[in-house]
Parts: C-alpha cells; structure tokens; sequence
C-alpha cells in the first residue's frame, strides 16, 4: 500500500503511515470510529489524550484508499461503513458473517461462487469482475446467551427487546 500511495504522487504522512498500519494489522473490517480510537493515545479513562489525528483525517484517508483500489468499503446494515484491505478477488480472499444480535463479524473463506458466475455470465451477458458476499445470523454466544442490548440500523446501542 505504502508504494501504491507513492505512485500515485502522495505523501507518506505520519497519520497516513499509523492508518496503513493499522488496516495492515487488523483482520477485521473497522469503521472510521474505530480507526480513529485505534491510532490515537488515550488517558487511564479511555478519552483520547490528545487528538493526533482526526477523525476528519481518517474520513478522507479511508475514502482515498477505497478511490485508489487499496481498501474497500462494506456495510452490514448497522448504519455506518467500515473499511478493510482490498484483496484480489482472483486469488485467496475473504467474505464475511454477522451476528444480527450484537454486531459481530467474523471473516471465512472459500466461497465456491465460481458456478454461478459462468452461469449468470451466459445468461445475462456480464463479465463479472468481483464479488462480495455477507450472511447474517446469530453468532454462538448470543444463541445461548441473548444480549441485553442490539445495535440499531443506525449504528446505535439500545436495550434489546425481551
């Protein structure tokens, strides 16, 4: 990625340098929120120390990557995007399952859609270039023990129905 932005004519900033790092390191998609909680010090209180990047920063960072190929973007209906590392989707990659009840997402691999691509390349005269896949369930933990709070479409944390 570092080569990449590079090529492209852009500086390799510190804040720039502490998101790539971050995204290189992380195995999970991450929202902007989270990237920013990430690369910024906190006090023994879990406040930001001192804001060294903003959030703004990130915003337009994550976006940049995701106009450069580098990072896509996914949304799993809670709301708000989050952001991973592109892969190439001709070689070993990535999709994703959600939890419906307390927002987890786990990665899993194989996704055996190679038959369904020819068949709707014949059928509907596509040349299809990538693909993403979610599924969405109840993750192990919350089948056996529900949790008392959901996250809404909207992103937000609320008491969850009994």
């Amino acid at each position: 990625m570092l080569n990449a932005l590079k090529d492209e004519g852009y500086r390799l900033t510190g804040p720039r340098r502490a998101l790539l790092r971050l995204l290189a390191e992380t195995h999970s998609p991450l929202s902007v929120q989270e990237m920013h909680l990430s690369v910024n010090p906190r006090n023994s209180d879990g406040t930001i120390a001192e804001e060294a990047i903003n959030l703004v920063t990130v915003y337009r960072f994550a976006n940049l990557l995701v106009d450069l190929g580098l990072a896509r973007r996914v949304e799993f209906g809670q709301g708000y995007y989050r952001y991973e590392r592109e892969e190439p989707q001709d070689g070993p990659h990535h999709h994703h399952i959600v939890c419906q009840k307390c927002g987890r997402v786990e990665d899993f691999h194989g996704c055996d859609i190679g038959g369904l691509t020819a068949r709707l390349e014949e059928e509907k005269g596509y040349k299809v270039e990538r693909h993403q896949l979610e599924l969405y369930g109840t993750c192990p933990a919350c089948q056996h023990n529900p949790p008392t709070i959901r996250r809404t479409s909207g992103g937000r944390l609320v008491a969850a129905a009994a």
